[in-house]
């Protein structure tokens, strides 16, 4: 695709410079991060997906500043072109999807234990120097196989152009349209009974709500079992009684949730692919892409270890309600049931699980 940087007539009057429409959709991408730091600072350093959302942010603040530098030097007294810094910012952010997502994959599917606010510093470490090869690998990628000159392009009716070269992300978009149609075809088996788990879900989350997060924060699975023991022949009971619940497998319910979450920004991405609208590569990838993205690849991970994760993990995602959605799959919630809440005693050295239902 080409981005046009300046346009005039043929006489050579009523020339257009495009830098600031340019640094506006920068400024409205730093924006946005920040708007989606905010609401996910806590784990930034407590994964891989976590810290390399935090360089995304730092580049594009970064990237912002050089085009200010530019647009108030001139092209005359700039050391760079325009035109250079929007190829090579779009090389560079298309080279990093693929890698980002597996590593981050490696990242979630060799833990085994997961806490959304504390990472031991070797594993922090580690996240940073992965973060820190993945954007040199890509910034030498793009240094060679960069197009970095002007174009002069002529319209009908004598107007002139000069455009630069710059990428869609192309498995941005193959990402975004497959997750939308994936889930579309799990939805749709089962689109009788969605009414009904949206109803249920929405009980959980309200119940979820009204517990206070200091209870229950950093808990494993393993101590809220321990507390659970004894209940678990009244609840056997109480669940077999309800014979008119279908209970469906834990894929969908996780399915419903990742889709409840991220409908909007899935059909937005859609409806831009199916109205022609290139979105250049240092757009399409920042960190919604980035939250989504990790949404779904927690809900995998949770997914395939669910037997022994259980719902009481600290998942490192702060967007999607994984937890609630895992309660979806056992079964309707009575009116007088509350989601378990779990409370630590500290005696000494010991830790006594105690649990409130």
């Amino acid at each position: 695709m080409l981005a046009i940087i300046e346009s005039w007539e043929e006489e050579g009057s009523c020339l257009e410079d495009n830098t600031r429409q340019f640094l506006f959709i920068l400024l409205l991408k730093v924006g946005m991060d920040c708007l989606v730091l905010s609401i996910c600072l806590c784990r930034l350093h407590t994964s891989f997906m976590g810290v390399f959302g935090l360089s995304v942010f730092l580049v594009d603040v970064a990237l912002a500043c050089a085009v200010v530098a530019v647009w108030l030097l001139g092209p005359a007294h700039s050391p760079v072109s325009m035109c250079f810094l929007l190829a090579q910012a779009s090389a560079v952010f298309n080279a990093l999807p693929l890698p980002v997502l597996g590593l981050g994959l490696l990242d979630y599917a060799t833990e085994s234990h997961y806490d959304s606010c504390h990472a031991t510093p070797g594993r922090a470490l580690c996240n940073c120097t992965l973060t820190l090869l993945v954007w040199v690998l890509a910034g030498v990628c793009a240094c060679w196989s960069t197009f970095t000159n002007l174009i002069e392009v002529e319209y009908e009716g004598g107007k002139h152009a000069l455009g630069c070269v710059v990428q869609e992300s192309v498995f941005v978009v193959h990402f975004s349209v497959g997750i939308s149609v994936a889930v579309c075809c799990v939805l749709l088996l089962h689109y009788k009974q969605l009414s009904s788990w949206l109803k249920e879900a929405n009980k959980l989350s309200e119940q979820r709500d009204d517990v206070n997060p200091t209870l229950h924060r950093d808990l494993s699975f393993r101590y809220a079992k321990l507390g659970q023991a004894g209940a678990d022949k009244d609840e056997e009971k109480a669940l077999a009684m309800e014979t008119e619940w279908q209970r469906h497998p834990l894929y969908l319910s996780l399915t419903l949730g990742f889709s409840t979450t991220w409908a909007s920004y899935l059909v937005m991405c859609v409806a831009c692919e199916l109205l022609g609208l290139a979105v250049p590569a240092y757009i399409a990838i920042n960190l919604l892409w980035l939250e989504c993205a990790n949404s779904l690849l927690v809900g995998l991970v949770f997914w395939l270890k669910s037997d022994w994760l259980g719902p009481y993990s600290n998942l490192p995602d702060d967007i999607c309600q994984w937890q609630v959605y895992w309660h979806l799959s056992r079964g309707p919630v009575r009116d007088s049931e509350k989601l378990p809440k779990t409370v630590f005693s500290l005696s000494g050295k010991d830790r006594n699980p105690l649990l409130y239902v």
